[in-house]
Formats: structure tokens, sequence, C-alpha cells
């Protein structure tokens, strides 16, 4: 498996496609993530991903409120949960979250008690934690391979 984070402003609507065998996983430099990628729905033609920066002011349950919807609008397939620290304790909120079911559940970066995100998402979606340069899933790991900077983007390729 390949994934590529590609970094780029909200005027860059072109850059999330045509990556190889590589599937692009998007994070918007200068603007809302989320919204910048539901505002190109109608023009996305292949499986992307959404990379997102859990923070005290966007925690993983918003996150997942947002994943959910955007899975909706976009063939979304991955989604990459970056955090200062405990990224896969946040992702392991986002994944929860997205089942669909009543949630009860805790960790260390969140207690959740009869809580609901319905719908769970139209199709299956891989929830990766990233630290230490590495992808994260139950799935498994992706590495952080090698870079680029093609015109506007900035590319980061994660291999198996």
């Amino acid at each position: 498996m390949r994934l590529v984070r590609v970094v780029a402003s909200h005027a860059s609507r072109g850059v999330v496609a045509g990556w190889g065998d590589a599937t692009p996983v998007y994070r918007c430099e200068d603007a809302d993530t989320a919204i910048v990628l539901g505002s190109w729905s109608d023009g996305l033609t292949s499986d992307v991903g959404v990379w997102l920066r859990v923070t005290d002011g966007y925690r993983a349950q918003i996150v997942a409120r947002d994943v959910r919807t955007l899975s909706v609008l976009t063939t979304l397939r991955h989604v990459v949960i970056e955090a200062a620290d405990r990224a896969h304790e946040h992702a392991d909120v986002v994944r929860v979250l997205l089942s669909g079911d009543e949630v009860n559940f805790s960790n260390s970066v969140a207690t959740l008690t009869h809580a609901f995100s319905r719908p769970a998402p139209p199709r299956p979606l891989t929830v990766w934690s990233y630290e230490n340069s590495e992808l994260t899933s139950p799935q498994g790991t992706l590495r952080e391979m090698s870079h680029d900077a093609p015109g506007d983007a900035e590319l980061t390729y994660f291999e198996d």
C-alpha cells in the first residue's frame, strides 16, 4: 500500500488527483482541510484521504463528525490523525465514533458514555495515526519513504 500526503493551499484544487498508485491524503496549509476537501467533492473522481490535526480546539470527537460528513460527500478511504501527542489515542476515538453504534469508550484523551455518531460512513475507512514518521492503523504500518515538492505542493510518500 502507498499513500501520499499532499500539503497544498486551498487554491490548488487539482493537486489531489493523479499520484500514480499512491492514494492522495490531503492537508490544506492555509484553510480548514475538511471544508476545503468537501468543497472539491464534485471534482474528485478517485479515492482520497484527509489528514487532520487534533488540537485543544479541534478534538477527535469533532474530527469524527467532519470525517463522517466527508465520507458522504467524497470517495474518502483514508483518514490520518496527527496530534502534538497521543495521536494513536485520538485516532482510536475517531475509529469508535465512526462505527455508527452506541459508544462507551475511555482512553487517555477522551471518555465517551452513551455517545452516538450516526450514520456510519457509507464505505469502510482506514483511520491512521501519525507519529514518528509512521502511519499506524489496525491494518498495519506505513513508513515515510520520500519527499518531493513539485509546483505548489509538498508531497510525502508512505509505504509498507
